[in-house]
């Protein structure tokens, strides 16, 4: 009989190096490596992106527009985790987390991962769609809707991480 995995312990199996914000000196490097886990998902699921437009491109599909959208989304997303000043405006400066406000902020970061892992299989979906454009435009819907997903999911967890 195993034990249910919490959290943190989650998020220390995918994230190398992770320390769960643990001590106050790694925060800052806890954050940066978070946010690398999800850029690099977001830029796999790009790459991907971009080879479904090459296969649509190939294939002159009505969808080529929606996913040269989808793909600039993904990239403004990758860019917007990736390159946030550490600690999003040094609000780890100001703001002290209690155990409370810790465990949300976890609970942001799964979250993140699970969505951008979300984001990443359906764009792997999509590209087996490409010959037909009845499954390629729902799973274009699909998409569209996880990125809002995880767009709203993004700005909370940096609402919240900065006090507001």
């Amino acid at each position: 009989m195993g034990k249910e995995t919490s959290i943190v312990e989650k998020l220390e199996l995918v994230i190398p190096g992770f320390h769960g914000y643990k001590k106050k000196e790694m925060i800052r490097e806890d954050d940066r490596l978070v946010r690398g886990k999800v850029a690099d998902i977001l830029a796999q699921a790009r790459r991907e992106m971009e080879r479904a437009i090459q296969r649509c491109a190939m294939v002159n599909c009505a969808q080529l527009m929606a996913l040269d959208t989808m793909r600039k989304k993904l990239m403004a997303l990758e860019s917007r985790v990736r390159h946030a000043e550490a600690g999003y405006r040094g609000y780890f400066d100001r703001v002290k987390f209690k155990e409370e406000e810790l465990n949300r902020l976890l609970e942001y970061d799964a979250r993140m991962i699970e969505l951008a892992e979300e984001i990443l299989n359906e764009v792997k979906a999509l590209n087996g769609q490409i010959a037909d454009p009845q499954a390629l435009g729902m799973a274009v819907l699909n998409l569209d809707d996880k990125l809002i997903n995880f767009e709203e999911v993004l700005g909370k967890r940096m609402s919240f991480a900065a006090g507001e």
